[in-house]
């Protein structure tokens, strides 16, 4: 499993308007995770997306960072595995 880390995701932008963004790089979606603000239901600006393990994760990064999504840049990194509790 893949996950990518994406910042600076537009505020209101939708899982699906997401998903279609990352699709029309040539890359499966097979789950995304908005980080949302529970009182106001808009997205803080990033996104976890776990794409199909059909491509290479740096490939995927390379082909969505830096690409625009309604004028704001994405920024994109492949997610980091939190450190298990000591």
């Amino acid at each position: 499993m893949t996950t990518l880390f994406m910042m600076n995701v537009p505020y209101n932008c939708s899982d699906s308007e997401l998903t279609k963004w990352v699709e029309s790089s040539g890359i499966g979606v097979k789950s995304i995770r908005m980080i949302r603000d529970e009182v106001a239901g808009v997205s803080p600006a990033f996104a976890y997306v776990e794409i199909t393990s059909e491509i290479n994760p740096a490939d995927a990064v390379g082909k969505l960072n830096g690409n625009r999504i309604r004028e704001r840049v994405i920024l994109v990194s492949q997610a980091r595995r939190a450190a298990p509790a000591a």
